[in-house]
């Protein structure tokens, strides 16, 4: 099947999955006309990772199953028939004018940069070293197996499991496609529930923000996760509002269906969850609402805790293994636990978790703040600083409506998220704030909109739009540059990666030299997608199969649990360590010495320093073959 195919039938599968999970529910009714299709999707697009999970358990992850299972989606497509949705409502219509015409300009610009990372193979390191690395294995394996790798392996993979259909059926094309579709259906969705509180002039414009924000930008067309699971805080939230609103226990189950995805697609969803939960006890029969809530967001999300559990005997690997953990574990142990701890708090995190930072920590991280923040290029632009006066303003004069506003449990939600978030010392890159960043844009513009209109002072709003459009657009062109050149250039897809991939050089002897017997020993994560011959990804904190924490120095237990997992090949880059000689990463130094390793090939490659930027730097690698006849360690 062709990707475009492919594409279209995934997205005609999670559209009819949704409709079937909503007509189930008895809400298409209750949806508004722009909310049908994206409420439809978003549900789908979780209803189909809940049901890739069982297919492969199953051992079902081979063509034919997989495609018909998304042509059994496509058939949920029937639950649309008879179905008119009331039109929308919003506060007021306007005729199109200029500030509505640079808005729908800046969009198309957008969705065109995002057309042209899409067409261009992946290049994002993490997408590459686990997001599509994980699909890939999975689908060579035809069925879900358990990665024994804390952080990016033993974590909930909802999300992961949409690209397994995408890449088995429609290959690289297919899946970089499916991406860049999947970050697009959040801003619909966004724009959708938008409708339902301001014009379209103003969700519009919120849909614009969102769209061309840096995390998005960064994270959207990529395998990351954040901006897809935004689908799920968006209908989680909404649907706890509107059960609290109209005593419709029907609301708490589709929240409950939302909060389960979310818990699915990352264990941050957790903390998102329990926000719900919170909100929810606002209904007069909080009690049967709440189990509601919990009971079906167990059921849709709680498969990937229970596989945790069976596997490291602790569901929220590896934050509780010390408690619950099941000690015979081979890939972890409490050594490999302290180090990550250890690196944790010192990667992580930059400032205190405490009330004081709770207040600072959104004020320093838009004006970028620590580099642990990552705000620099995955930050949340300048728009929430330049309406905060005039939202809390609005909140101010509207005080006593916002009492029985929809909005103020979603407001409720995201607040609570963001406290527990940041007080319970997860990590504090912005990004991971993503999911609520929707609510909170439509939450201010919706404060500040009512205020501004009240004074005769929409011009300052729009004058902070086109500011936050026009800021964020041009570091969009930036980043899109890469893949403007790409398209126009018609340069090959080796090129292309040769100059986006750290260490991309590496991978062509590799897959042409070494065969399906051999087993090459790695730590560029990045490469990890890229070869066709097995490997093994070695991480100094994430898994203990190959001890490479900073403080190892023992060669000999080294080469023991190399030959334990049966490696022949070793691809190191002595620039990359930073550990002392013969610590850690450097372990096999000695072993070159030993004579237990040799050097089979030396490649001259590149570090990127930026994509965006084009910041090249050459390095050396060696591939390092095993030779244990000579060995004299």
């Amino acid at each position: 099947m062709t990707a475009l195919a492919v594409l279209v039938l995934e997205i005609t599968a999670c559209l009819g999955l949704g409709a079937v999970v909503l007509r189930l529910l008895n809400l298409l009714a209750t949806l508004k006309r722009s909310e049908l299709l994206p409420w439809s999707f978003a549900i789908g697009y979780g209803a189909l990772g809940w049901l890739l999970f069982f297919a492969g358990v199953a051992g079902k992850f081979s063509v034919l199953p997989l495609a018909a299972l998304l042509g059994l989606g496509t058939f949920g497509l029937v639950a649309l028939r008879g179905v008119l949705p009331p039109p929308d409502e919003y506060s007021e219509r306007t005729p199109l004018g200029p500030f509505d015409f640079a808005l729908l300009a800046a969009l198309a610009i957008a969705l065109v940069f995002d057309l042209l990372e899409g067409l261009a193979p992946p290049a994002d390191a993490d997408s590459l070293a686990y997001h599509f690395a994980l699909a890939k294995q999975f689908i060579a394996e035809e069925r879900l197996f358990f990665v024994e790798r804390a952080l990016d392996g033993a974590v909930p993979l909802l999300n992961q499991m949409t690209y397994v259909p995408a890449l088995a059926l429609g290959g690289e094309k297919g899946l970089t496609l499916w991406t860049m579709v999947s970050g697009w259906a959040a801003t619909a969705l966004l724009f959708s529930v938008c409708r339902r509180y301001l014009d379209r002039r103003w969700s519009l414009a919120i849909a614009v923000i969102f769209l061309t924000t840096p995390t998005v930008v960064y994270g959207g067309g990529s395998g990351q996760v954040e901006v897809r699971n935004t689908m799920f805080a968006i209908i989680a939230a909404f649907s706890v509002a509107r059960a609290v609103t109209t005593d419709d226990l029907r609301h708490a189950a589709l929240a409950g269906v939302a909060v389960g995805f979310f818990m699915a697609g990352k264990y941050i969803g957790l903390l998102f969850a329990l926000s719900c939960g919170l909100a929810i006890l606002l209904q007069r029969r909080w009690f049967m609402y709440g189990f509601v809530l919990t009971i079906v967001a167990f059921v849709a999300g709680g498969q990937w805790y229970v596989w945790n559990a069976i596997h490291t005997g602790d569901p929220f690997f590896p934050l509780l293994f010390e408690v619950l953990g099941n000690t015979a574990v081979p890939f972890w142990n409490h050594e490999q636990h302290a180090t990550l701890q250890r690196y944790f708090l010192e990667s992580e995190q930059a400032v205190p978790t405490n009330i004081l930072w709770l207040v600072l920590y959104p004020f320093v991280a838009a004006l970028s703040g620590y580099p642990q923040f990552e705000s620099g290029r995955t930050g949340f632009g300048p728009f929430i600083l330049l309406v905060l006066p005039l939202a809390l303003a609005g909140a101010w004069q509207y005080r006593e409506r916002i009492k029985q506003h929809p909005l103020l449990i979603v407001a409720s939600i995201t607040l609570l998220f963001y406290a527990f978030w940041f007080l319970i010392g997860s990590s504090q890159r912005v990004r991971h704030l993503m999911p609520v960043l929707p609510l909170a844009l439509l939450i201010l513009t919706f404060a500040a909109h009512r205020w501004a209109r009240a004074h005769g002072l929409l011009n300052l709003l729009m004058a902070a739009t086109l500011i936050t459009v026009g800021i964020q657009l041009a570091g969009s062109a930036v980043f899109s540059l890469n893949y403007v050149r790409h398209f126009i250039s018609g340069e090959t897809r080796q090129a292309f990666l040769h100059r986006n991939v750290s260490g991309y050089d590496i991978v062509p002897w590799v897959n042409q030299n070494l065969t399906s017997d051999d087993r090459l020993y790695l730590h560029s994560r990045q490469l990890n997608y890229l070869l066709r011959v097995p490997y093994f990804y070695a991480h100094t904190h994430q898994e203990s199969w190959v001890d490479t924490r900073p403080e190892a120095s023992d060669p000999s237990k080294f080469l023991h649990q190399l030959r334990k997992l049966g490696i022949t090949h070793l691809l190191v880059a002595p620039g990359q360590a930073i550990e002392p000689p013969d610590k850690g990463l450097n372990q096999w130094r000695p072993l070159l010495r030993a004579g237990c390793v040799e050097i089979a090939k030396e490649i001259e490659t590149l570090s990127i320093g930026s994509r965006s930027l084009g910041s090249l730097s050459p390095n050396r690698a060696y591939i390092l073959k095993m030779t244990n006849e000579k060995c004299t360690l």
